[in-house]
């Protein structure tokens, strides 16, 4: 299965955006996660292993396994984040026999795949029985700033088209639930996590801010050249924003079993 990925080259400003975005998505994606010590976690789509290692740090004594189809991000998990084994697969076909795993994870990775239900019919295919399949994805048609931001919202316009021109879907979250109930899941639970920043959350503003500014630094091989300046515009309008402004973010989580 090709990939929609977006957001450039595996050089070191990208990785270390990616280790920064971990810790914050951690925060929330793995709120009502678990993983007993001994538990098999299997990190679909695990880039350059920032997520798999929140996990192996949320969760000790767990044994995890990345999975990636980008060669150069596994290699640079393998450097700066060496907690898990790293194997170059594909998520629609992975390389493990069934019920090999306890858990599977995969956070910002439906996004970029043509075919989500094959990936979760895989994931499906590898949990053991009474294990679960916990997914976070992405609605950007839920991104509200306020003052409107037209360089951000421009932004967001290009970046969805290009993801969408790849074979991605940058609102995939909205189609969890019936993605995994047609790969065969019989327990599904899916919820809406609320991310605002605002005058009564500044901390979340802060680090909402410099999440979006990120993403807006990251889209250079992703645009054309106008619309990398507009993005370098949203991302240093977004770090000079303050009281009085908000920004408002719903990703999806899912739990199947």
């Amino acid at each position: 299965m090709s990939s929609s990925y977006v957001h450039g080259s595996t050089d070191e400003h990208e990785v270390e955006r990616l280790v920064v975005q971990a810790r914050f998505v951690a925060s929330f994606a793995l709120e009502r996660f678990d993983a007993p010590a001994g538990a098999r976690v299997l990190d679909l789509g695990t880039g350059v292993g920032a997520m798999a290692a929140e996990l192996a740090r949320r969760y000790p004594g767990i044994t995890l396994t990345g999975v990636d189809l980008s060669e150069a991000q596994l290699a640079a998990a393998r450097a700066k984040n060496p907690v898990a084994t790293y194997v170059h697969a594909d998520a629609s076909r992975l390389p493990f026999p069934d019920a090999s795993f306890d858990r599977v994870h995969a956070t910002w990775l439906l996004e970029h795949v043509a075919d989500p239900c094959a990936v979760l019919r895989e994931a499906r295919r590898v949990l053991a029985p009474g294990g679960f399949v916990h997914v976070c994805e992405v609605d950007n048609a839920s991104l509200r700033v306020r003052p409107p931001l037209p360089d951000l919202t421009d932004t967001f316009d290009a970046l969805n088209l290009a993801q969408a021109a790849a074979g991605g879907d940058p609102f995939v979250g909205r189609r969890l639930e019936a993605l995994a109930r047609e790969a065969g899941f019989g327990d599904v639970v899916t919820r809406e996590v609320l991310l605002l920043g605002d005058d009564a959350h500044p901390a979340m503003r802060e680090a909402l801010y410099e999440e979006f500014a990120g993403i807006c630094e990251s889209l250079d091989e992703a645009l054309a050249p106008d619309e990398v300046a507009r993005a370098r515009r949203a991302a240093a309008e977004l770090r000079a924003r303050g009281e009085g402004t908000s920004l408002e973010y719903r990703p999806v989580v899912l739990r199947a079993r």
